[in-house]
């Protein structure tokens, strides 16, 4: 009997997904959590839960920065909360307080319960929006102090849930500290019925909504601004928190009330996109030298503008070279800086190649990357497709979720040299599937993974954070397991000819060429 002969199988890096893995012939058809490194498959790194503390809400938006002792630091905007790590290992909750007021006697209490109804006139609290009391005195046998996450009952009263039932029915409190945080936002686009419902000016005040507004979920603008860090709820105003002035993040005084998203540009011009819920397309930005001016005149740099190609602005980011982009639903658009009296110059890119969601585009050095309704773009001194996406293009966008699409979000691998967009498969509520392309090769992978949100990390180590959809974060591209548990991975090829029929063959095994 002859010694068997090894056969290289020489099939190119990336997957093919096409209609049938059959159809793939001599290529990779399917994978999960692989990658191709000088042509050669390798599973993905591990990843381990950075801290034990969970974040409340589904995070969409993250950013890290360096602080001003050099150490880096992260912040992830949830629909709920802001929150940021420092030290590497400990959570904060930043989240911007709207309102501060002193009440008296505000608690009723109900025997045997631990309900108790707040009286708060014209309190501007929606439900499930957070409350933090200080200084009260007991009532009912309770103690009411601390956050409360409260049930809105009116415009004038809410309720919340103490740790405790009341051991009687009363009502008092003495003289309380009441500090409200921000509206929350929703963690899924939904439509708002109701009297009231919308952004502020929208519709007749006290109409019942008998259609419903179409109400975008909450994502986050974040920002490192030298050591500190601007962020900007989508919808809301724009805040500024530096870590060793205040615990929370504060209201930058004169911004705009509402914005859709916000980025700063290389000259550290501040970019306020969708500044009114009117006029969706219309962008400013401040003073270079004074944040908080944002009224245009001679005497300084504010400046507004509005756009045209579009129903609404998207996102923006800062390239090179006094280069930023800015995206709408359906076009791109580039501003450049001229340092004249319109201090940016700015030019339609191109159309019909929009921003399929606030967070699907990255910036990798002088480029960037973005997902619209139907294509894979990128931007180095021109709009292009990214090249071999025909590769999965058709199975990225047959699986996508229509109804999750604005939850689709980009972040940019350091380590490998990989974009990735995250996404919702068909009936699912978070984002589970990724689709990432190697920037060396250009060749796509595919797979699935719990994430909502990510950030580069470290420069020197280029670590990564993400975080799933129950509120952990997770550092990546560390060790070999997921967390602990064992991570499956896999590569599929599909049919190859091995002899082209010339000939039978046996095969007696095959033996994997892979880095890990």
């Amino acid at each position: 009997m002859a010694a068997p002969t090894t056969i290289p199988l020489e099939l190119p890096p990336g997957i093919l997904k096409v209609d049938s893995p059959n159809a793939g012939n001599g290529r990779f058809v399917d994978c999960d959590k692989v990658r191709f490194v000088k042509n050669k498959a390798e599973k993905w790194n591990g990843w381990n839960k950075l801290i034990d503390d969970q974040l409340r809400g589904k995070a969409r938006g993250a950013v890290a920065w360096v602080n001003d002792s050099g150490s880096t630091n992260a912040a992830f905007g949830t629909h709920l909360k802001l929150y940021a790590v420092t030290g590497n290992d400990t959570l904060t909750d930043i989240t911007p307080v709207r309102s501060s007021v002193t009440l008296t006697d505000p608690f009723t209490t109900t025997n045997g319960s631990a309900v108790v109804v707040v009286a708060d006139t014209a309190h501007g609290a929606d439900d499930g929006d957070f409350v933090t009391f200080d200084g009260a005195t007991a009532v009912g046998g309770i103690t009411i102090d601390g956050e409360y996450q409260l049930t809105l009952i009116d415009a004038d009263s809410y309720s919340i849930t103490h740790t405790s039932a009341a051991t009687s029915g009363a009502s008092g409190g003495g003289s309380v500290d009441a500090d409200y945080q921000i509206n929350i936002g929703t963690a899924s686009e939904v439509v708002g019925l109701g009297y009231g419902a919308g952004t502020y000016g929208v519709g007749t005040y006290g109409t019942e909504r008998a259609s419903g507004l179409q109400l975008e979920l909450r994502t986050w603008s974040l920002q490192g601004y030298g050591t500190n860090m601007l962020a900007s709820p989508s919808g809301g105003g724009l805040y500024f928190w530096d870590e060793g002035a205040s615990d929370q993040a504060l209201i930058v005084s004169n911004a705009p009330t509402y914005i859709r998203a916000m980025f700063v540009t290389g000259e550290r011009f501040i970019f306020a996109l969708g500044t009114d819920p009117s006029t969706p397309m219309k962008l400013k930005w401040p003073d270079q030298d004074d944040m908080t001016d944002w009224t245009p005149s001679a005497a300084n740099t504010a400046n507004e503008r509005t756009l045209q190609y579009g129903s609404k602005l998207m996102a923006g980011a800062a390239l090179s070279d006094g280069i930023n982009l800015v995206w709408s639903d359906t076009a791109v658009y580039v501003f450049q800086y001229t340092g004249q009296s319109s201090i940016y110059d700015s030019r339609l890119a191109g159309t019909d190649c929009g921003l399929i969601s606030k967070l699907a585009f990255t910036r990798v050095g002088g480029a960037a990357f973005w997902m619209s309704g139907h294509h894979f773009h990128m931007y180095a001194n021109g709009i292009s497709f990214v090249p071999n996406q025909e590769d999965i293009r058709q199975g990225v966008y047959e699986n996508i979720d229509p109804d999750g699409i604005t939850k689709t979000w980009c972040v940019y691998d350091h380590k490998n040299n990989q974009v990735r967009w995250h996404f919702c498969s068909a009936g699912s509520s978070e984002p589970d599937l990724y689709v990432d392309v190697n920037l060396e090769d250009f060749s796509w992978t595919i797979g699935t993974l719990d994430r909502t949100t990510g950030t580069p990390f470290r420069t020197f180590d280029a670590s990564s954070l993400h975080v799933s959809s129950d509120g952990y974060i997770y550092s990546h591209d560390e060790g070999k397991d997921a967390d602990g548990a064992s991570m499956r991975s896999f590569i599929q090829f599909g049919l190859y000819a091995l002899t082209r029929g010339e000939t039978n063959v046996d095969i007696s095994g095959i033996i994997p060429d892979c880095a890990r």
